[in-house]
């Protein structure tokens, strides 16, 4: 499979690009920690279904106010060189590409682990870190051993709320995911039409080889044609 920095197609700025040439492409979008090196192996199976893939680095910070941009951005670039695009996004990319891509007319997305309710997920920290919305609302921001709670991040999600989606979508979640209740999981299949993988025993980050493994299948599944995988 051929590898092109993102000099190769004009205007993408620092994107790295996998397969070869084709009329669709994938933005994949990573989680927290994670790089657009990540890509490299959803690449390899895009490739094989006639889709190339542009992986990008979110900027420093994941700050929603300058990811959201960001993404918008990027994919209003990507559709000047692909007339079709789809996403694969993981964990808080999935939530910034919901955020930021919702009117983008995507073909498909591929999401995993996908925070879908980055409002419960803060609501959650501030019980777990003993702190209530008026102290978060008052300091600003509070410094904690898991890291920064902000209140510009909770009223940012709180504004941006998913409250549409029609892009036709495939989530995989592992069934013990610590980030992320089955509940809301659940209620966006519910409300968007998603189809679901529950990865047994599976943490947030799937990782592990069995779970890698299984990702690679639910690639490969979402990839394929209809009525087939």
């Amino acid at each position: 499979m051929t590898t092109a920095k993102a000099s190769d197609v004009p205007g993408l700025g620092d994107v790295t690009v996998w397969g070869e040439s084709a009329p669709r492409a994938f933005l994949c979008v990573p989680g927290a920690g994670g790089s657009r090196r990540d890509a490299e192996g959803f690449a390899a199976r895009a490739a094989q279904a006639g889709w190339q893939t542009a992986a990008c680095d979110l900027p420093e910070g994941l700050l929603p106010w300058e990811c959201v941009p960001y993404l918008h951005d990027l994919a209003a670039r990507m559709r000047q060189r692909w007339p079709v695009l789809g996403l694969r996004a993981t964990s808080i990319g999935a939530w910034l590409s919901l955020v930021a891509l919702r009117d983008a007319h995507l073909e498909i997305a591929l999401l995993q682990s996908p925070v879908l309710d980055m409002v419960g997920l803060i609501e959650q920290m501030l019980r777990q870190e003993g702190v209530s919305r008026e102290e978060l609302a008052e300091q600003g921001e509070i410094r904690t051993d898991s890291g920064a709670l902000s209140w510009r991040y909770l009223t940012f999600a709180e504004d941006h709320g998913v409250r549409s989606w029609s892009v036709p979508t495939s989530i995989i979640v592992g069934e013990r995911d610590e980030l992320l209740p089955r509940e809301a999981v659940d209620a966006f299949c519910r409300r968007f039409g998603a189809d679901l993988t529950v990865v047994e025993g599976g943490a947030h980050w799937l990782h592990e080889p069995g779970e890698l493994d299984a990702v690679a299948r639910w690639e490969a599944a979402a990839l394929a044609p209809r009525g087939e995988g």
